[in-house]
């Protein structure tokens, strides 16, 4: 049986595609399956999380020019279960070369399919924008993931990015699957709850239940150049990502069997876990952890990228305002007690102006 092929895409930059794309494959590698992730964003993140230096000679870009084969360009990780095709510096123009090729929206798909994978899953790390490398990979794929966050600006994006799939779908392939819609970066105050609410009213059963928390340990791990499921498996982040993976797996086995085929059964959560921790105490452990101002710094790029550019004095109000909607209790309490100062500085001035009446004589 031929790889399932599932494509993590959304049109907006900065909702967490890379880290879906890594822990996704190195979840499903610790769940006992093989996989090869293809890295098509040139900033090659996904690259450098699996342990490959992107400054190899050849990657996807020497694939799609037809200079190589997948064999040719494809690298073991640290990982054992999970292989990359690999994102070079060069692949930042492939757009302009593949502009000038016949067919070009369908070129990873006939080089796919004349490709033998022995693998169980190939997922593809698509960068932000209907571009022509976003665009190949939807037509090559079986399924495609959503990860959104549940922002104002974020929602508009998925807004943008279904209409995408849908192009997708009526004229390069008609059997791909939305495969589901996960949360990333995922807060919990009451304006995040509201537009997820909206998003699976939408969409229904398409948003998986799991949801990735907001967690600063993805931050270190990203600095750390490793997938959080294995720098911290028990963290938040990297428990919600093995929920994610078993629900991706459980929904892989629906979709098979709908079709008559058999996926093998994968190896239950503790061994999974169990293996991240493996790897957690071969690789993770061996670096130094990031200090707390690198930290920082990613947690205020985060923010730029989830709510833009914000003064600290408007990130302050935000903060305010989310509060006093997860706490009402507190909020009329600060009322009552704006209120009550009020007042009190009110009845002041009238009695000292009535006090400096009868000091001059006027009354």
């Amino acid at each position: 049986m031929r790889p399932y092929i599932v494509a993590i895409f959304n049109q907006k930059g900065g909702i967490s595609k890379t880290t879906t794309s890594t822990n996704l494959a190195v979840c499903l590698a610790a769940h006992g399956k093989s996989v090869v992730l293809i890295d098509l964003d040139s900033q090659g993140d996904s690259t450098k999380s699996l342990g490959v230096d992107p400054a190899v000679k050849r990657g996807v870009y020497d694939l799609f020019i037809g200079a190589a084969d997948i064999a040719e360009v494809m690298l073991p990780t640290i990982f054992d279960g999970v292989r990359v095709v690999p994102s070079t510096y060069s692949l930042a123009g492939i757009e302009i070369k593949l502009s000038e090729l016949k067919d070009s929206q369908r070129t990873l798909t006939n080089i796919l399919g004349h490709t033998h994978f022995d693998c169980d899953y190939v997922v593809i790390d698509c960068p932000p924008a209907l571009g022509i490398l976003p665009v190949n990979a939807l037509a090559a794929a079986h399924g495609v993931i959503i990860p959104v966050t549940a922002t104002p600006y974020a929602n508009d994006g998925l807004m943008r990015t279904l209409p995408s799939i849908k192009y997708v779908q009526e004229g390069l392939n008609k059997n791909l699957l939305l495969q589901g819609v996960l949360f990333t970066i995922h807060d919990r105050h009451k304006t995040a709850r509201k537009i997820g609410k909206l998003i699976r009213s939408r969409l229904g059963g398409t948003v998986y239940d799991a949801e990735i928390p907001r967690d600063t340990t993805v931050i270190e791990a990203a600095t750390a150049r490793l997938p959080v499921c294995v720098y911290a498996p028990k963290s938040p982040a990297a428990q919600a990502h093995l929920d994610f993976t078993v629900e991706f797996l459980d929904r892989h086995r629906k979709i098979a069997a709908k079709a008559g085929e058999e996926v093998a059964a994968p190896a239950e959560r503790p061994q999974a876990l169990e293996r991240l921790q493996r790897w957690q105490g071969e690789f993770a452990n061996a670096l130094d952890r990031p200090g707390s101002e690198r930290v920082r710094q990613g947690r205020d790029q985060l923010d730029r990228m989830l709510y833009g550019e914000r003064t600290p004095m408007e990130r302050m109000h935000l903060s305010l305002v989310h509060f006093f909607i997860e706490n009402r209790l507190s909020l009329i309490v600060f009322l009552l007690a704006v209120l009550g100062i009020a007042v009190a500085i009110v009845g002041m001035g009238f009695e000292g102006m009535r006090m400096l009446a009868v000091a001059f004589g006027l009354t």
